[in-house]
């Protein structure tokens, strides 16, 4: 099956702002993508459908459905500009796959107009190194890290960023947009629902919008029933000898 998109609407957008939270270590990406679409009334506009997903079905009370992306759009109160929120239910199953579904996902910012692309995702330490972090992350231009900075983001300064949280908005960055990503520290696991908290409190910072954040754990309870048999393995913890990987 090549890629499909299934439009259900077509908004019109200003200067669309695109923020994507995939699946991934402790599902923070997922979950603070899932909370951002609750709590800012998004509107799915967009489906995309792709060959290169893995070999699984979502189902749900009797019912199956195959694995997209799903493409929401809205605009908080404090801003002049339209966010596009991405989610998928899962990420890609290959390298070759990663790079395929990073691209078709870019080619959609690009008809929208979107100039700026974040993601969110996870930051895997020690339970000793995590009361010492904050959100961790990176940006694709020192302007754009300077401002990271500014907002209270501790900034990566080795290690690399494994999946399409990471590859989104540097792959952006070569298409003349800015990209940048969020990272909340975890111990890894299924759900970390502090991890997420975390990371949307630094995107809203960086966005200037108000988010509430008081019921993030009952959507946590939600996300978990929708989590697939067997997540994707892969990460491997940080130290100063060796880089880190981070989903």
């Amino acid at each position: 099956m090549p890629t499909r998109l299934r439009y259900l609407r077509r908004p019109k957008l200003k200067q669309p702002v695109l923020v994507a939270g995939l699946p991934g270590i402790a599902n923070v990406g997922k979950l603070a993508l899932e909370y951002l679409v609750q709590k800012l009334a998004a509107k799915k506009f967009l489906e995309l459908y792709s060959e290169y997903f893995p070999e699984w079905v979502i189902q749900e009370e009797g019912q199956i459905n195959p694995l997209k992306v799903d493409f929401y759009h809205c605009r908080p109160e404090e801003m002049k500009q339209d966010m596009v929120l991405v989610t998928a239910d899962a990420q890609a199953a290959t390298p070759l796959g990663q790079y395929a579904l990073t691209g078709d996902l870019l080619d959609v910012a690009t008809r929208l107009g979107v100039k700026l692309v974040g993601t969110m995702a996870a930051y895997v330490v020690s339970p000793e190194e995590r009361r010492s972090y904050g959100v961790v992350g990176a940006a694709s231009e020192a302007s754009l890290a300077k401002m990271l900075g500014e907002r209270g983001v501790r900034l990566l300064n080795s290690g690399v960023i494994v999946g399409m949280n990471g590859m989104l908005p540097v792959m952006a960055s070569r298409r003349g947009m800015m990209g940048f990503c969020l990272l909340g520290v975890t111990e890894g696991g299924v759900l970390d629902a502090g991890a997420a908290a975390a990371v949307l409190k630094s995107l809203a910072a960086v966005l200037n919008f108000k988010l509430e954040l008081k019921d993030l754990e009952q959507q946590a309870k939600r996300l978990a029933k929708l989590a697939p048999p067997e997540p994707i393995p892969e990460i491997s913890g940080f130290t100063e000898e060796e880089p880190s990987y981070i989903r």
